[in-house]
Formats: C-alpha cells, structure tokens, sequence
C-alpha cells in the first residue's frame, strides 16, 4: 500500500493543489448542460464512456471538476461515510511528468478506489505482492487495466448491486503527449467497461476535438457517448460570470464603474463563446 500510494500521483486528482485555482461552473451556469451529465452517470443500464469535447477555452476542465465535485458528495448507499459515487480522478497535463503519460494513470485509479472502498485494498495489496513490477510507469498498459481496474471493480459488483453507479472523471486526454498511448487508452477503457461481470460504472472524459481522439472513440462505438460544446450558446452564461466577477470587483473597489446591460451583454458576445477570454478579461 505504501509503494502504491509513492506511485499515485496526487496532483492529478481533481481537486489537488497543484491544480489550483480550480476551475469550476459558476453557479447558475452551465445549468442544462450538467443536468445532461448527471442524469448520462445515473443510467443504470450499462457502463458508458462519455467525452466531452471542444476547441480549447470553452470550459471543459470546469465541467470535469465541477460534475466531480457533485459526485464526491454522493454516497452510494445510505450505510457508508467513504464509500462514494466518485471512484477515481485523473486530470492530464502536459506541463508535468507524471501527468502527461498513462503510464501511471492506473496505479493512481486504482489508490483512490481502494481508499475509498476499504473492503478491495487487502486485494490489490496481494496483487502488487505477487507482481510488484505492475506499479513500474513503462509497464504493460493491458496488463495494469486488468490487475488495477477490471480486478477491483470485479470484486465490488456483489458490494455495489441495487446502487447507483460509480463515477470516473478523467480530463484533458489531449495533454497526453503520446497519441498511441491515448488511443490505447481508450481503447482498454472501453473493452474494461464492457466485462460483463463488473458494476455499472461511467467514465467522464474531457479533451479537444483532436483527430486522433476522435478516432479512437469512433473505434469504441457502442460504449461510447459524445457531448460536443463548440457551438452552444453560452453567451447567457459568461453574462451571468462576467455580472459575478465585476460585482465582486466593485464590492473590494466601489469607485469601479458599473457597466450597464448593454455593455455586459456586448462583452459577454465578444467572449466568442468561450469562457477563457471572458475569464482572462476579469483577472
């Protein structure tokens, strides 16, 4: 176990401090597009990968965060304190090492599950015995999602009948610097998620419209969900962030202009439909 959590890398966990500030929906915001998220993660029927896709700026990593956050707070059942709907983050970014590869994406699954469902941690502690070199970055990928996700996710099926289903969140798939192993990525995803044997679980996953990501969900058609953000109307919903942002601006400087309607609603269209120019606009 502590071999295990020096492998895990914390920072790419949702909410780690490495990644703050974190972006989140503000909110009010975003309202329609969420309700769509969360009731896509309450299907009980079968386990699907859902991608999230847009051009860069659009807020795809405050959608991840933000529908992690809901899920972290869900239990899945009413007799458990840590036992919860999110089983596992991995926030992808090619500024750090650790963070840009797959190679220690696993093992760092596969630590959050555990600690949040204490009843498999005896298991993967017997699976790193038997074969320490599982927990090694430049190990086989089909044989990591095999001891470090299909394995574990087996042995809570009996553990996890009649709940709702379990949540992974996985962001920014475009910030892993290798193309091939991305695709195998996702292509093990989905081959795990439709072992018939395994609870109902659903895996959020952000990244932009890259061609070879499109690729390889086009290849996992039949477990896989899109959700496009490039052309929704989000001009409501940077008004709404741009009216918060100057409110509190003008509550620390109240000499700050007040900009009308209008020019809110101006500001808000010249955004182009992403919130990372409105947001760099406020700081």
């Amino acid at each position: 176990w502590e071999k295990l959590s020096q492998v895990a890398v914390k920072g790419a966990e949702y909410d780690s401090r490495e990644r703050r500030p974190h972006p989140k929906c503000l909110q009010g915001t975003r309202v329609d597009l969420l309700k769509y998220i969360h009731r896509s993660l309450d299907d009980r029927e079968k386990s699907r990968l859902i991608w999230l896709h847009g051009t860069a700026g659009v807020g795809k990593s405050a959608v991840a965060f933000t529908v992690a956050e809901t899920m972290r707070d869900i239990k899945v059942r009413e007799d458990t304190h840590v036992e919860k709907r999110l089983a596992g983050t991995f926030f992808f970014s090619r500024k750090h090492t650790k963070r840009c590869t797959t190679g220690y994406f696993f093992a760092t699954l596969v630590y959050q599950l555990a600690t949040k469902f204490p009843s498999i941690r005896t298991d993967v502690n017997r699976t790193i015995r038997d074969n320490p070199a599982l927990i090694d970055p430049d190990k086989s990928l089909r044989d990591q999602v095999e001891a470090f996700f299909i394995q574990p996710l087996r042995r809570l099926q009996l553990r996890l009948r009649g709940c709702p289903p379990l949540v992974f969140v996985v962001d920014a798939l475009d910030e892993c610097t290798s193309e091939t192993e991305l695709t195998d990525l996702i292509l093990y995803l989905a081959r795990a998620l439709r072992e018939p044997d395994l609870p109902v679980a659903h895996i959020l996953l952000t990244s932009r419209s890259e061609s070879h990501i499109c690729k390889a969900f086009q290849n996992v058609e039949g477990i896989a969900a899109t959700i496009s953000l490039d052309g929704a109307d989000v001009d409501k919903d940077i008004y709404i962030f741009l009216h918060h942002s100057l409110t509190e601006l003008q509550s620390r400087h109240p000499d700050f202009p007040k900009p009308s309607r209008d020019e809110l609603e101006r500001l808000a269209s010249r955004a182009g439909r992403r919130f990372i120019v409105a947001s760099t606009t406020m700081k």
